[in-house]
Formats: C-alpha cells, sequence, structure tokens
C-alpha cells in the first residue's frame, strides 16, 4: 500500500511539473507570436521610396516570408523579419 500512495505521489508531481513548463514555454511562445506579428506591421508601415525595385522586392518577400512563420515558429519568422529589416536598410529593434 505504501508503495503504490508513494508511486503515485511521484507521478501526480511529475504530470504537474510538465504541465507547469509546458504552460510557461506556451506563454512564451505567445509573447515571441505577438512581437512577430509586431515586426511585421512595422514593416508595412515603413517608407521604401529609397530603395531600389529589386531590393524592395526582396526585402518585402523576405517579409511576406517571415510573417507567414510569424503562425506556425515565431523564432524563425522574427529572424526572416530581421533580415527583410536588414535588407531595406533599417534596423529592426
Amino acid at each position: 500500500m505504501r508503495l503504490n500512495y508513494k508511486r503515485s505521489v511521484v507521478l501526480l508531481g511529475a504530470l504537474a511539473g510538465t504541465g507547469i513548463f509546458s504552460g510557461s514555454a506556451f506563454a512564451a511562445d505567445m509573447v515571441l507570436q505577438r512581437h512577430c506579428e509586431a515586426l511585421a506591421t512595422r514593416f508595412k508601415t515603413i517608407d521604401m521610396s529609397h530603395m531600389s525595385p529589386d531590393k524592395l522586392e526582396a526585402a518585402r518577400r523576405q517579409a511576406a516570408h517571415g510573417e507567414h512563420l510569424c503562425k506556425s515558429s515565431p523564432e524563425i519568422g522574427v529572424k526572416a523579419l530581421d533580415l527583410a529589416f536588414k535588407d531595406a536598410g533599417f534596423a529592426s529593434t
């Protein structure tokens, strides 16, 4: 009886720990996703009249790719948007 009790306590502790860690990972992912979406919005509002058409098209394509990745993998989306800002000659932060 005592062994079953200890086993269930350990199992419950492991499940609770997993839930806590996955909850914090989910929250961090949401923050990163919001940051990614904010970068995409900011990229769309920047005046890019100084750029050549070829560079502008490349930067827009990179930004569209980053915006698409914001939903599935926000960390990679942020990196792609950073590259788009760099291609456009702006700092992303």
